[in-house]
């Protein structure tokens, strides 16, 4: 018979169960995915509501089946349109599949690696308080650039190109320069 209980131990990626004063042996875990298209793994934590499923009629020789609510650990959002995660860290990601909009609050960092490239094919807006970007080169590819603010460049400035603006600078305002202008 299934047995409801409360993982008491963890050990690698399997867990002892306390079903009322029994406590099972160490029991495999459903997880997600298993298999070659994809292997998932969610973390145990002691405390969790679970179900034991026995095999052969032995608790003892069972598997855990995760993903029970309890009173600490109940659904946040129940929209039948958004598929949401929220993270004992206060991470949150939600998908809605009916607005197609995918929203991340995430409490640090996010890291990206991407061997090859992005694209994204749709204009858009980033809006962030502050912004750095790291990297050994950056090339921006436009038509037109237009930088709107207080520019400040840390370096040497250099502009090739033919014909029509292409090789200009213009300034349009008072110049203060420090130091010698050569012209060649």
């Amino acid at each position: 018979m299934n047995e409801l209980g409360i993982i008491c131990d963890i050990k690698d990626n399997k867990a002892k169960v306390a079903i009322g004063d029994m406590v099972t042996d160490f029991l495999s875990v459903f997880q997600s995915l298993a298999n070659s298209y994809a292997v998932s793994f969610s973390p145990l934590r002691i405390g969790e509501q679970v179900l034991v499923i026995p095999v052969r009629g032995d608790l003892n020789s069972g598997v855990i089946l995760r993903g029970l609510y309890q009173e600490k650990h109940r659904a946040k959002n129940t929209d039948e349109n958004t598929f949401n995660i929220d993270f004992e860290d206060g991470t949150h990601l939600e998908y809605n599949s009916k607005s197609s909009t995918l929203k991340l609050d995430v409490v640090k960092n996010i890291n990206i690696t991407c061997v090859d490239k992005t694209t994204h094919n749709q204009n858009n807006t980033l809006n962030t308080k502050n912004h750095t970007t790291n990297a050994n080169t950056i090339t921006l590819n436009a038509p037109s650039i237009n930088l709107n603010g207080n520019t400040q460049i840390a370096g040497a400035i250099s502009t090739s190109g033919e014909g029509g603006a292409s090789g200009t600078f213009s300034i349009k305002g008072n110049l203060n320069l420090i130091g010698n202008l050569q012209v060649s």
